[in-house]
């Protein structure tokens, strides 16, 4: 990119393995701008960001015990006060951090959301006033599904909607890397990723991830594990051939596309294998999910269970046939022809990449 005073500064801050991938599927299309990144040791997050070339500084990490949490996430915004890079514009994936830097340096901030359980759940104060931060963005988007309740918190003209999901704005150009398989011992598994427990808006803290990983393998299925947190590989001990646990960052949409069916405890995996139309289950703790996961439960898209009996025999009955995809393609252009009209963000509209997969 050019590095003239006339291109816009964007700053983009990136805190989770998720927002990589959104970021890396949507401001590589950017043209004219002087680009900025920031980081948040969390889990994948930097070797996903590289991946997709979005390298920059580091600021932070992140912690799982709530006290840490809590520091660790204040004394992160400070160092981002004293070194917030330049910029017109931030974009972030609800990220209160960010949206208080550019308020105080009076540029203009643009925040991706599609939690809308925040507003549903009052029961952590820490969380209730990291929300009302983020809600100082000037520009918050989000899928269509998440509006009703959004609108009841949210001043409505910083409400920007689109159609589909967070995750076909990267899907929409995916191209499934044909030799994936050999980075796997397995030519039929099953994903597992465990419940990001340490979440705030998370309230039941108990895992079934371990249990669930004891009757896959008994009932014959392969698993590739993801472990979140350093604990989380704990509840893999029984040393079974049958489980794999990658030692680097793998494409996960790649791991979703090859993948016999996918099965998490939050829901951004969930929602990419059910858009690839993939068998998804999620195992989200509680009975209130995410409206876009709730979206995609109500339309049998995605079996929402903590029985891990029932989930099981949900993927023995069901065959693995490929049931659904959004047109992530046009989902992808209708949010970046909205951001350039009503934010004057200088994003591309995008083209298919040669091999992207096709909806069916």
């Amino acid at each position: 990119m050019k590095n003239t005073s006339n291109n816009k500064k964007i700053w983009v801050d990136i805190v989770n393995p998720s927002d990589a991938l959104f970021f890396g599927g949507l401001i590589h299309h950017s043209k004219d701008t002087e680009l900025s990144i920031t980081l948040r040791q969390r889990a994948e997050t930097i070797e996903l960001a590289s991946l997709f070339g979005l390298n920059g500084k580091v600021i932070g990490k992140d912690r799982t015990q709530p006290v840490l949490k809590i520091c660790s996430v204040l004394i992160r915004m400070l160092k981002l006060l004293v070194q917030t890079p330049k910029h017109d514009i931030s974009l972030s994936f609800e990220n209160a951090s960010t949206v208080v830097c550019s308020k105080i340096r009076r540029k203009k901030s643009v925040m991706f959301c599609d939690n809308d359980l925040k507003f549903i759940q009052k029961s952590n104060k820490s969380q209730d006033i990291d929300t009302l931060l983020k809600l100082a963005a000037d520009y918050i988007v989000i899928p269509e599904a998440c509006y009703n309740t959004f609108k009841q918190h949210v001043d409505e003209k910083k409400l920007i909607t689109y159609k589909g999901y967070k995750e076909d704005i990267y899907i929409a150009n995916y191209v499934p890397d044909p030799n994936f398989l050999k980075e796997i011992p397995f030519e039929h598994y099953v994903v597992l990723r465990p419940e990001a427990l340490g979440s705030f808006y998370v309230s039941e803290k108990v895992s079934i991830t371990q249990q669930l990983l004891t009757e896959l393998v008994n009932h014959g299925f392969n698993v590739v594990y993801l472990p979140r947190e350093g604990k989380d590989r704990e509840y893999a001990t029984n040393n079974s051939e049958h489980i794999f646990i990658p030692d680097h960052a793998l494409n996960g949409l790649d791991l979703c596309y090859y993948s016999d069916a996918v099965l998490t405890g939050s829901g951004t995996m969930c929602r990419e294998a059910a858009c690839l139309g993939k068998k998804s289950v999620s195992f989200f703790p509680g009975n209130n999910l995410l409206s876009v996961d709730q979206k995609l439960v109500d339309e049998k898209r995605v079996l929402h269970s903590r029985d891990v009996g029932e989930i099981v025999q949900y993927l023995v009955d069901n065959s693995n046939d490929s049931i659904y995809r959004n047109n992530s393609w046009e989902v992808k252009n209708n949010l970046i022809s909205k951001l350039v009209q009503q934010v004057n963000i200088p994003i591309d509209i995008c083209e298919r990449s040669e091999g992207a997969i096709e909806a069916p």
